[in-house]
């Protein structure tokens, strides 16, 4: 179980909208009500390309962040094993509990691309960084979860995705030359699915 004293901030659940497709009425009020979040900040991060959990998995990042809590394999991360000030867990879903999945993976090797599929690539803006995405009809069901935990200034909760692990877009600013290496390398060989 995540400890009581984990926090998950307005801003990462702002962040992990993205990962979401469609969200509860009664979150979005409680949303813009606590934090100020307009209707079209939400609506924004919710049409961002990439990896979406299913409407019937979670319903909203709240709800998400109780579902990683009631994971049975869930245990709090030995601080050992934290690289810096960043801890990943990765955690699987019951194909049998979710049979479709707990959300669609939108991420692809360029490698397992067809060749008329590689000519559809294009770079296109996403945070500040361009990247790859492909506009093709495939659907990747996933029942893997990432759960991305920072530990200071205070222990929180930075981002929750399906699908594949997925380092952070390169930042020069934030990241070590290793980390920096790993992300670019990940990013060159892989692209957004699109619809």
């Amino acid at each position: 179980m995540i400890p009581d004293p984990m926090q998950i901030s307005f801003t990462a659940q702002l962040h992990i909208l993205r990962h979401f497709s469609e969200i509860d009425e009664e979150y979005r009020k409680e949303l813009k009500a606590s934090a100020g979040f307009s209707d079209e900040d939400m609506d924004k991060q919710l049409t961002i390309a990439g990896s979406k959990f299913h409407p019937e998995f979670a319903k909203n990042p709240l709800h998400l962040l109780e579902m990683v809590r009631c994971h049975e394999k869930f245990s709090y991360p030995d601080i050992r094993e934290w690289k810096a000030n960043r801890y990943v867990i990765k955690m699987h879903f019951s194909r049998k509990n979710y049979p479709h999945g707990v959300g669609r993976d939108a991420l692809i090797r360029l490698d397992d691309l067809l060749a008329e599929e590689k000519a559809l690539v294009k770079k296109q803006e996403r945070d500040g960084m361009l990247v790859n995405q492909v506009k093709i009809n495939r659907i990747n069901p996933t029942w893997q979860v990432n759960v991305v935990l920072w530990k200071e200034p205070e222990l929180s909760v930075r981002t929750i995705f399906p699908g594949i692990y997925a380092p952070p877009l390169p930042d020069p600013g934030k990241q070590t030359e290793t980390g920096l290496m790993t992300s670019r390398h990940f990013w060159e060989q892989h692209a957004f699915i699109t619809e």
